[in-house]
Parts: C-alpha cells; sequence; structure tokens
C-alpha cells in the first residue's frame, strides 16, 4: 500500500470530496495471494502446480465478484469443500481477505455503490505511469514524465467528456420511442439507457405472465443489474407506461456530471 495514496486521499476527503472510498485494487490482490501462497502449491505433483493455482485463483475470483452476501458465502463455502485446494492456502486467504475488514474494500457486494463505474483496478494508472517511466532515459527529468502523464489524463478527460455529449445529443429513435424512456433519455450515458431498455423488455414480458412487481414498490433488489451498476432491474421497472425517474438510477450514470467543472470522483482505488 502506498503511503502517499492515504495521504492524497484524506486530502480529498478535508476539500469537500466526503463521498471518496478508499478500495483495493483486485489485481493486486490476486498478484499477493499468488507470491504468498505459491509455496503451498509448490508441495503438488509437477506439472499441476500452476493450474492448480491458477483454478483457485479464479475459485477466488467469484466470491469476490458475488452480486450479494449470501451468494459470496455459498461459493467461499464450496470453494473450500469442494476445491480440493491446500488447507493453508485457504486459510491464509481466509484470514487476510474473506473474513477480514478488507474484504469490504474490494468485495463486489460491499462495493458496488461506490460509483467507481466497475473499475476494479489501478491498471490504467499504472499503465500509463510505467510507460512514462520506461522513457526516463530519453526525457532527460522524471518531472517531465509526471507532467506528460498529468497531459495524458486530462486528454482523457475530455474524451470522456466528449462520449457524455455525444450521448447527450444522439439518442437512438428505439430509446425515444419508448414512453418509460423520454425523461431519462439523453441524460444518462449510452450504456445505462441500453441496460435499461434491456430491463424493461423483460419487465413487459414478466408482467404479461402476472410475476413482476412495479417501481414503486421495490427500491432495492439483488439482481445483477442493480447490485453491479446501481441501475434498475426488471424488477423495478414501471409496466404501465409511466416514465422511470431519474432520481431512481446510480447519479454516476449522469451525463451532467461530466460537464466542465462539475465531476467530482466517488472513488479512489488503491492497494
Amino acid at each position: 500500500m502506498a503511503p502517499g495514496f492515504e495521504t492524497a486521499l484524506q486530502a480529498m476527503k478535508e476539500r469537500g470530496w466526503h463521498n471518496v472510498r478508499h478500495l483495493y485494487c483486485r489485481w493486486h490482490i490476486y498478484e499477493a495471494i499468488k507470491r504468498h501462497c505459491g509455496k503451498w502449491f509448490n508441495t503438488l505433483p509437477k506439472g499441476t502446480r500452476n493450474p492448480e493455482m491458477n483454478r483457485f485463483i479464479d475459485a477466488f475470483k467469484n466470491v469476490v465478484v458475488a452480486p450479494n452476501e449470501k451468494q459470496m458465502h455459498a461459493l467461499w463455502v464450496s470453494m473450500i469443500e469442494d476445491g480440493g485446494f491446500p488447507q493453508e492456502a485457504v486459510d491464509w486467504v481466509f484470514k487476510e481477505y474473506y473474513d477480514n475488514p478488507r474484504a469490504r474494500k474490494f468485495m463486489e457486494c460491499y462495493v458496488y455503490d461506490s460509483g467507481n463505474l466497475h473499475q476494479t483496478t489501478t491498471s490504467r494508472n499504472e499503465g500509463s505511469h510505467t510507460a512514462y517511466r520506461s522513457k526516463t532515459t530519453v526525457i532527460p527529468k522524471l518531472a517531465e514524465a509526471y507532467k506528460a502523464r498529468r497531459i495524458h489524463k486530462n486528454q482523457w478527460m475530455e474524451r470522456l467528456r466528449a462520449a457524455a455529449w455525444s450521448a447527450r445529443n444522439r439518442i437512438p429513435l428505439d430509446v425515444q420511442a419508448v414512453p418509460e424512456l423520454r425523461q431519462i433519455a439523453g441524460k444518462l450515458s449510452v450504456f445505462a439507457i441500453t441496460e435499461i431498455r434491456k430491463q424493461l423488455i423483460l419487465a413487459k414480458r414478466e408482467a404479461q405472465s402476472g410475476r413482476v412487481s412495479i417501481w414503486e414498490n421495490r427500491d432495492s433488489c439483488n439482481c445483477h443489474a442493480y447490485v453491479r451498476y446501481r441501475l434498475p432491474c426488471f424488477h423495478m421497472m414501471p409496466t404501465d407506461g409511466s416514465p422511470i425517474q431519474l432520481e431512481n438510477i446510480g447519479p454516476v450514470w449522469r451525463l451532467d456530471i461530466w460537464e466542465q467543472g462539475s465531476f467530482q470522483p466517488t472513488i479512489f482505488i488503491n492497494y
């Protein structure tokens, strides 16, 4: 864990960004498990060590991305009872990550409301950082590399804003024709609108069979769309033609936050 990141996080909170949250990078967690648990997998027969380690990591990834606590616990039990993994490795992961306050900083069922756009690693940051550092023999001063990195980040933010304006101005015809979507069309990202339309179609199909409740009766759900993206699932949709309200959708998908000067990050991912 980089102490400088924690200092920066605290400074952000002191300056009014109260929604900033400190999350752990999953990629780093998986790499840490490989480093610490490798010695127990090395006792396995030759030719099975790496495949078994990868299977162990994949099993834990399934636990991490479980959309709710019930599924998370069920997958963990399945992992330790049916996986056939070295007990020492299971015990270490249990102590360090699963049965640890750290779990609330990277387990999907705990962090889905962080507004992180489902970005759960720091690969983009580290990739650009490594690229600029690799050119230090060409760039006379390291400070110039960091300056180039800041320029890159500013350009990336401008591309995101451009994509937001494009979504605002180019509303698909199949969205404009849906009464339930008219109030939110042009106000959400293309991904959010597309996902909501999919859920609305499911809701109408279910409504025909009388198995789905309308929006007013549900304000949360365990469905994938709501848990992972904070978007209304088909259980939460109006099926009588009434419009979906903007305030019922996670603010991270709203285009107005990408307007110049109004965007503030809601999380800070670090390991």
